[in-house]
């Protein structure tokens, strides 16, 4: 897999460490020739865990959290105040102590309907791209799911396949509805991260990796109903952080 960079770790927690050196570097790097850094994020306890290690004592003077700009790749449409919206999990960990100079753009979920959530999104979203004058987010982490699904895009849903807007309401994903960033917008990211831990990850990390494989010499949106949905975005580089139980035994 020319596209493809994995970084297999003893445990989560070896990923979480990892993902926060990469984080510090990339970020710098890319303030350091732009200006800013715009990232895209998603909800899990990797991710989660990642923000709470780059506010820890050890890291967040090591962060240019003035420069960075969090917005949110997908997120389920519940309250914010709700247990299991991703905001709501992650927001203790946001709370930074670099003088609260962070730039975090949830997606507003107590709007009135998934459609307004994600219209409103949409604007909010242009609106930081014209901030930090780019076209696409610099880096996005992206979680995969046991079916294989990333961003709150799921096999067989309408989603999939929208090519005219940046974010979409997902009114046909699992358990909850969802608003999401497309494909077509993901595609335009410079640097894609996927973390994988777990051995309930394992099937579908094995599906995507072989998948990717067979159709490395394919574009993505030609991808879109032949794969699942995690092997559908095809950035160069594109790096895997990944534990021993999601990867082992994997080829």
């Amino acid at each position: 897999m020319a596209q493809d960079t994995i970084k297999c770790y003893d445990t989560p927690s070896d990923v979480v460490a990892a993902l926060a050196e990469d984080f510090i570097a990339f970020t710098n790097e890319e303030i350091s020739r732009t200006e800013t850094c715009i990232v895209g994020i998603t909800g899990g306890t990797v991710i989660n865990g990642l923000l709470e290690t780059l506010n820890s004592a050890e890291y967040i003077e090591r962060v240019n959290w003035e420069r960075i700009f969090f917005v949110w790749t997908d997120e389920r449409f519940l309250p914010q105040s709700h247990e299991d919206n991703y905001f709501n999990r992650v927001k203790p960990y946001l709370l930074c102590k670099a003088k609260g100079a962070a730039h975090f753009f949830p997606i507003n979920t107590n709007s009135k309907t998934v459609i307004e959530a994600a219209d409103e999104y949409e604007k909010e979203i242009g609106n930081v791209l014209k901030a930090c004058k780019k076209s696409g987010l610099d880096l996005a982490i992206l979680d995969l799911g046991e079916d294989g699904h990333t961003a709150g895009l799921f096999a067989g849903s309408h989603a999939l396949r929208v090519a005219d807007r940046n974010v979409v309401p997902v009114e046909d994903g699992k358990v909850w509805e969802r608003i999401s960033m497309t494909f077509s917008f993901l595609a335009k990211t410079d640097v894609l991260w996927f973390t994988v831990t777990g051995e309930s990850k394992r099937t579908a990390l094995t599906k995507v990796l072989y998948q990717r494989e067979d159709y490395e010499d394919t574009s993505w949106d030609k991808r879109i109903g032949r794969v699942l949905p995690g092997a559908v975005l095809s950035q160069e580089p594109m790096t895997w952080y990944v534990d021993k139980d999601a990867y082992n035994d994997v080829h």
